[in-house]
């Protein structure tokens, strides 16, 4: 099997634990790929103007698939090539649901993040490492009334990330989206819940981008370590997970290698496709 399409989840895969690093020894296995051919994706629950500085400047990191599969772009001519955005009645009654609870709520939309300014504190309150701060602020828009902004949105909602959440707020909140129809709920840590519309994952963000370059998905070789990546590593012919996968994740993974801070991008780069 020749694999033609590597596709790297990034928190707990390609980035150490502080979410913004990329490791020299992940980086040079990365361009190690690109130059025999591969295509490497970034597939994410960010949106497009969060993914990291780190893997923006990675040369040969042409194509992402973001919000957990509800966008796909092309990020040499920054173009969109594939949506599955949440229907604005179904985004309204997530919002309806969430909004009676004390928590940050992130709109994904147009591939930015549109936050109610009365919210900011519950995210100031964190206590994030400057670096992890600034990462957190990129592509963020202030809003005064994140329902009057899905009421009329400047595009498509792709997502709901309700971030770093205490554990009685995340089982109520989740009890509380269980609910709403017509919405996928999944989580990349360990804190957070992301709402995408029904039927919206990283495999179907990954099987349209596959289509659009005439990969077989048995060519495709996926990484990813959370709840968020099942679908992509089901969808691949090779699936690899880091040491530090969640259990259910590891089920599904051909190969498991080292943790995400001891460079398994790498390592799976080296062994599969080099």
């Amino acid at each position: 099997m020749k694999i033609k399409l590597l596709a790297l989840d990034m928190d707990g895969t390609t980035l150490k634990s502080d979410h913004v690093t990329v490791s020299p020894a992940n980086r040079a296995a990365i361009e190690a790929a690109n130059a025999r051919g591969v295509f490497v994706v970034t597939a994410t629950g960010r949106m497009r103007h969060r993914l990291p500085e780190a893997i923006e400047q990675t040369p040969g990191l042409h194509y992402a698939v973001t919000c957990n599969g509800a966008s796909v772009f092309d990020l040499r001519r920054e173009a969109p090539l594939y949506a599955n955005p949440i229907p604005v009645d179904t985004a309204l009654r997530v919002f309806d649901a969430l909004a009676p609870f004390p928590v940050f709520i992130e709109i994904y939309s147009g591939g930015f993040d549109y936050v109610e300014r009365g919210r900011i504190p519950y995210i100031e309150a964190s206590g994030f490492s400057e670096s992890r701060m600034k990462n957190l602020l990129r592509g963020r828009r202030t809003v005064e009334d994140q329902r009057e902004y899905l009421l009329h949105p400047a595009a498509p909602v792709e997502k709901f990330n309700v971030p770093y959440l205490p554990p009685e707020h995340q089982r109520a909140v989740w009890e509380a989206m269980r609910g709403v129809e017509g919405v996928a709920l999944t989580s990349s840590v360990a804190q957070n819940i992301e709402i995408n519309a029904a039927g919206t994952d990283k495999g179907d963000g990954l099987r349209f981008l596959c289509e659009y370059l005439g990969v077989a998905p048995d060519e495709v070789m996926a990484v990813g370590d959370s709840r968020n990546d099942l679908e992509m590593l089901t969808f691949a012919g090779l699936a690899a997970a880091p040491a530090n996968a969640d259990d259910d994740i590891k089920a599904v993974a051909d190969w498991v290698g080292p943790s995400n801070d001891d460079d398994c991008v790498a390592r799976a780069i080296e062994r599969f496709l080099l």
